[in-house]
């Protein structure tokens, strides 16, 4: 835990001793009264904080110095066919800390459409990008939403002209694509993660009658969220994320 992640003002009415963050402050980084560690609140800055001791079972924090900017996400947004529920949780958590702006969950034909009826989805996901984004030492989440369909999923990629890749075996190599040339031109790259079963007939044909170009990250069937780190860190590496 590389920044320790606060709500906004949450950190002057103390931590419970049992709050995992608490827990980090004391056994791992080994605080006593007095020490400073890294802090930052969400969507806020972020900087540091003194640890001022305990009162009854909280931790107790003052002198905040929020000195930094949080560094933001990359123009880059992610619709995913939804996988199982402690995979999307791993999935978030990852591409928090990678830099994905948006996160769009959306039912497949060949996905189990009970996935997205998990607790995980009514308010549980943001503690794993709050992991995510503790690890990446940032106060900014990315968006996340759910769309029932696929076909609904797509309408919201097709604002502001945005650059629309799909990974899929049949397309050409991804790290081929020259997104390179449209990284600096203010659009958003989408990109669309099939599920572990991949894309159907018909959702192929959906998308490119909707304009998306079709991408190959190799021959080999991979994890949903090792195929959306591979599809992040190449775009990372073509300059979509700082």
């Amino acid at each position: 835990m590389n920044l320790i992640l606060f709500e906004p003002d949450e950190w002057s009415f103390g931590l419970p001793s049992a709050d995992f963050r608490a827990l980090h402050l004391i056994k791992i980084l080994k605080l006593v009264p007095g020490d400073r560690f890294a802090a930052g609140e969400l969507g806020r800055r972020s900087g540091t904080l003194r640890f001022a001791g305990r009162r009854a079972d909280h931790l107790i924090f003052d002198e905040p110095e929020w000195t930094a900017d949080p560094p933001l996400p990359g123009r880059v947004a992610l619709l995913v066919g939804t996988p199982r529920p402690p995979t999307a949780r791993r999935l978030l958590k990852d591409m928090t800390t990678m830099g994905v702006e948006t996160l769009c969950f959306s039912s497949t034909a060949l996905g189990d459409k009970s996935y997205l009826q998990s607790t995980l989805w009514k308010g549980d996901f943001r503690e794993a990008l709050k992991e995510g984004a503790a690890q990446a030492r940032t106060t900014v989440l990315p968006a996340v939403v759910t769309a029932p369909s696929l076909n609904k999923a797509l309408f919201l990629a097709e604002e502001n002209n945005n650059v629309r890749v799909c990974l899929d075996g049949g397309g050409a190599p991804f790290d081929k694509h020259p997104l390179h040339q449209h990284a600096a031109s203010g659009r958003r790259l989408w990109i669309a993660v099939g599920p572990e079963r991949g894309w159907s007939d018909d959702e192929r044909a959906l998308f490119e009658r909707r304009g998306w170009e079709l991408a190959s990250v190799g021959s080999r069937t991979l994890r949903t969220e090792t195929a959306c780190a591979v599809a992040v860190g190449t775009a990372a590496m073509k300059g979509w994320i700082d």
